[in-house]
């Protein structure tokens, strides 16, 4: 056999091939590792099924299902009673466990522990994703003035936490100036947020969001500004009520006028002149034609 330190085993052919079975071992190990973790999901507050791998024709002695090493979440045991999550039950082959009222906890790796009447024991690795959608985004506008405005789109309750992103049709002039995702300490799940300024020189034009799997709807930006149908009513009835008062005014004058024509005493003054000089006499147009008053 040759020594490592023998110059042929060092030739450059030999090398390669030894690095060739190095890497084909290793790569199988890999795979063989990779393949032997059982991949579930489910969602916030639906159900999974974990089904472990069973060797048949082979008598049960005790079944677990965990979480980690240690956790101990359902199954049986042939002489010993055993206490389960109370959202999970045990499947009728004694080997599937149903698991309901999903919450983002209860991701992670779970261990299926079987031991057979023969002292044989498998053991298989499962690991469970739980993910939340989030609401349909809403979106928020605040214009300053007919040039520029700020829009915020916002969504709740999803998981893993997750980016908004806009979807604008029309030119180019706007801008993100901030993101947010938070998560809820309690629920674990994240709340995301997006604005964005929107420059209304270009006129008109329209957008929406979506984070993850959820799309908002389109909204209408930088709209002309309408007028309001209620200010023409206003006018409108202030300027009726303008030219009533202005004719009342004119009524009332008329008739105080008229009033006072027929309230006062019409006279006329004549004046004689003579020898012995003038005379005035003043006729009272009220009285009878025969009276006189002479001053």
């Amino acid at each position: 056999m040759a020594s490592c330190c023998n110059p042929q085993f060092l030739n450059p052919r030999h090398s390669l091939h030894l690095l060739a079975l190095v890497l084909t071992v290793t790569w199988h190990f890999s795979l063989t590792e990779s393949a032997g973790k059982i991949q579930l999901k489910g969602e916030v507050g639906g159900n999974v099924t974990f089904r472990c791998p069973v060797v048949k024709q082979q008598t049960i002695k005790f079944f677990y299902l965990q979480r980690g090493p240690h956790i101990f979440v359902n199954g049986f045991y042939e002489s010993k009673k055993v206490q389960p999550w109370e959202n999970t039950r045990l499947g009728h082959d004694k080997t599937t466990v149903h698991m309901d009222s999903l919450n983002i906890s209860h991701s992670g790796d779970y261990l299926c522990l079987i031991m057979y009447s023969d002292s044989h024991k498998t053991e298989t690795v499962i690991q469970l994703s739980v993910t939340a959608n989030y609401s349909k985004p809403e979106a928020t506008v605040s214009c300053r003035d007919r040039f520029s405005c700020l829009v915020t789109c916002t969504s709740h309750g999803g998981y893993p936490g997750t980016k908004m992103m806009w979807n604008v049709n029309g030119s180019l002039d706007w801008k993100v100036v901030n993101n947010s995702d938070m998560s809820d300490p309690v629920t674990m799940m994240f709340n995301s947020s997006s604005t964005a300024h929107f420059n209304c020189s270009n006129g008109e034009r329209e957008f929406s969001c979506h984070v993850g799997n959820v799309t908002s709807n389109m909204f209408p930006i930088c709209t002309p500004q309408k007028k309001d149908p209620n200010n023409h009513f206003v006018i409108i009835a202030a300027a009726t009520c303008s030219i009533l008062v202005f004719f009342s005014i004119v009524v009332w004058l008329w008739r105080k006028c008229k009033t006072g024509q027929k309230g006062g005493e019409a006279t006329d003054v004549r004046q004689e002149c003579g020898v012995n000089g003038c005379k005035e006499e003043v006729i009272s147009l009220n009285e009878n034609k025969g009276g006189k008053e002479a001053s």
